[in-house]
């Protein structure tokens, strides 16, 4: 039986889980990207759960409708700020 069931409070993918816990290995880009703060939390696809945990909305990340930790970060971020999020590239909110 399939169930579709929105994960909240963890990571939706353990293999996401684990390339968040072990630091990106091998994608340098990715952690020159989460040291200078440009975290999900600040990306404009972000579609926040509660304070730690939201949605990727990204179509162009590979992390694209799994649950993620605000502080995670993927190669396609979309520097935002941390409050509202338009969900597209060419925000004003710069």
């Amino acid at each position: 039986m399939n169930r579709n069931v929105i994960e909240s409070g963890r990571f939706s993918n353990p293999d996401s889980e684990a390339l968040y816990g072990n630091c990106w290995p091998g994608e340098y880009e990715i952690q020159q990207k989460y040291k200078t703060g440009l975290q999900c939390g600040g990306c404009s696809f972000y579609a926040p759960f509660n304070s730690d945990w939201g949605l990727c909305c990204n179509p162009n990340s590979r992390h694209q409708l799994e649950t993620v930790f605000e502080h995670f970060t993927c190669t396609v971020h979309v520097n935002e700020g941390w409050e509202h999020h338009s969900f597209c590239e060419n925000s004003y909110y710069y």
